[in-house]
């Protein structure tokens, strides 16, 4: 969902603790006793303002479980208990994932290692992702018998798992994993080892055995040999991962002996050097792409901190925390203290973002983002909210419009089954007209040499004030068919929508993002 004004996006999150040379402070928002394990990874689905925490697991049950925060509150039962999870070394529940449509399809996904051979199969270390479904009852529980595996791999170490998850602003699932301890796995193409994944995890119609799609402009894609799931190669442990507000990549790859680094850009098809080097090595290999900022475990040789293990972070979405605002927020496992970097600015302007994890909760874990663009900082034993100077609320205040101020809000859905209609949505804080354009663009595929597009808007529609309408596009009989033969044959279909509102005053506003098409599953 999009926040505008007539001024342009603003996404609204309104917080609120000790400060910073940032404005900002850290408030705790899960109390004493009530986690089971580490907290691993935190995330919520679109448009909820509910926080879910996975734990990383339990070595004595090999249960691992994810629990919710609602309204500030923790919930006490746990949301799902996934057992049969190993712990060694870095092992575990490493991240979650809730489908772009999980309001409607109550869809998500678990990164784990399972400990044994059990139901799905496989053995000891195997890296797993699986697929559940919320419970048809509760909303706030997950129903474990809807498990159904997604994907699956043997890994023999017990570190260098990655372990990070996310849908990205295509829809599609990205997902690392690291190189299972062997650096030479990072630049082959045949293995799943040191690289950023990219799939359609839906389950796809009559595909036999397959679990997941692959995205047909994958760049790899056509290359004998390659595991065409893989989106980005050469790193060592890509540990932790997010996208920008922009869309763009950024990933925190754990290095060797020397160098921690941060990636981030356009980086399908990507290089990032590992084993060859870690850290700036373009002079000595001009085709891996470079990283925006590295550090040296030793903080004499460029006085960065220094470190042991960057935990990649977030860029922060919130306006109400000053300076921190549109800044990476990341850290490192051997350091309590906080950092940040303007990932716009030539050499990243790297500076301390004055947050240091409190004593008696041990080490940085990960960071966090809610569907709020909130974001949240998890030690060994607790999990905080990044808030304002002064603030003790535990929850990320609801999305509010400032009073007075004329709003135009636009709704564009992340992804959407191909039909004869597509539908939007917009409202304006006063009366409005709205209207939306669209171009659909369905890539190549084996029978189709070059992309298709075309071109779709819909009527003008007056609005209500503070009343959300809708926006349809009819789509013709011709072109439906077309979409999803052509997603049949391996193309990606997407719709860039645009909406524009006018207010009665004579201001407005605009909005536009990307939808995905997909074909109805079969029942």
């Amino acid at each position: 969902m999009k926040w505008i004004t007539a001024a342009g996006v603003v996404m609204l999150c309104w917080l609120g603790i000790s400060g910073s040379a940032f404005g900002a402070g850290l408030v705790r928002v899960t109390p004493d006793g009530y986690l089971g394990s580490d907290p691993s990874f935190l995330t919520s689905p679109p448009d909820d303002s509910r926080v879910f925490i996975a734990e990383r697991g339990d070595s004595g049950s090999h249960q691992a479980q994810v629990r919710i925060i609602k309204d500030g509150v923790p919930v006490n039962q746990p949301f799902l208990t996934i057992g049969n999870v190993d712990l060694v070394s870095e092992r575990g529940l490493l991240s979650i994932a809730f489908a772009p449509d999980y309001a409607t399809s109550g869809l998500f996904y678990a990164f784990y290692v399972a400990h044994a051979a059990d139901g799905f199969g496989g053995s000891t270390g195997d890296i797993r992702i699986v697929e559940y479904h919320v419970s048809s009852g509760d909303p706030d529980k997950a129903d474990p018998a809807s498990a159904r595996l997604v994907f699956s791999v043997p890994h023999s170490a017990g570190n260098h798992n990655g372990g990070w998850m996310a849908f990205g602003p295509d829809g599609d699932l990205y997902f690392s994993i690291g190189d299972n301890a062997n650096g030479s796995n990072a630049q082959t193409l045949t293995n799943v080892y040191g690289k950023i994944m990219r799939i359609d995890p839906a389950d796809p119609d009559g595909a036999g055995a397959a679990t997941y799609t692959v995205p047909s402009d994958n760049p790899f894609v056509g290359e004998a040999g390659a595991r065409t799931e893989i989106y980005a190669l050469g790193l060592r442990n890509p540990y932790r991962a997010s996208f920008t507000p922009d869309g763009r990549l950024v990933i925190g790859d754990v290095g060797n002996g020397t160098w921690e680094e941060v990636d981030v850009g356009d980086l399908k098809g990507a290089n990032l050097g590992w084993p060859d080097c870690e850290g700036f090595c373009t002079t000595l290999t001009p085709s891996f792409a470079a990283p925006i900022y590295v550090y040296n475990h030793d903080n004499g040789v460029d006085n960065q901190g220094g470190g042991c293990a960057i935990i990649g972070g977030y860029v922060v979405r919130d306006e109400s925390l000053g300076g921190l605002t549109g800044r990476y927020l990341y850290g490192d496992l051997c350091d309590d203290a906080l950092r940040t970097l303007n990932l716009d600015a030539a050499g990243a302007d790297p500076q301390q973002a004055g947050l240091v994890i409190p004593d008696g909760v041990g080490s940085l874990r990960s960071f966090g983002e809610d569907s709020g663009g909130c974001v949240y900082v998890l030690g060994n034993s607790a999990v905080y909210r990044v808030a304002p100077n002064g603030s003790t609320a535990t929850a990320c205040p609801v999305t509010t419009e400032p009073p007075g101020q004329v709003t135009y809000n636009s709704f564009i859905p992340q992804r959407r089954v191909i039909a004869k209609r597509l539908v939007v949505g917009a409202k304006c804080s006063i009366a409005c007209t709205a209207s939306a354009t669209t171009k659909v663009r369905i890539t190549r595929n084996r029978f189709r040499r070059k992309p298709a597009i075309f071109n779709l808007k819909t009527p003008v529609s007056d609005l209500a004030a503070g009343v959300r309408g809708k926006l349809t596009f009819q789509v013709p009989l011709k072109r439906v068919k077309a979409m999803k033969k052509a997603v049949r044959n391996g193309s990606r279909v997407t719709a860039r929508v645009k909406v524009t509102l006018t207010g009665e005053d004579g201001s407005g506003g605009s909005g536009s993002g990307s939808i995905r098409l997909v074909r109805p599953k079969r029942r």
